[in-house]
């Protein structure tokens, strides 16, 4: 994958907490027992934990921007 390839795969920073947070919120509403992990998250969008964490400095932070 070249440069300009990788740049447009890459979403925003703004599109892509915006993707997190809905993704949660689907998650949380699907979800019977409620219990969300920051991997199952983000497998769910298709990116690394640690993606998530370039967004939100914790899971409690995701929760409250909700």
């Amino acid at each position: 994958m070249d440069a300009s390839t990788e740049t447009k795969s890459r979403k925003k920073s703004s599109d892509r907490k915006l993707e997190i947070l809905r993704t949660l919120v689907r998650m949380m509403t699907e979800s019977e027992n409620k219990h969300i992990t920051t991997k199952s998250l983000a497998a769910a969008i298709g990116v690394s934990e640690a993606a998530l964490y370039r967004h939100f400095p914790s899971k409690a932070k995701m929760y409250e921007e909700i």
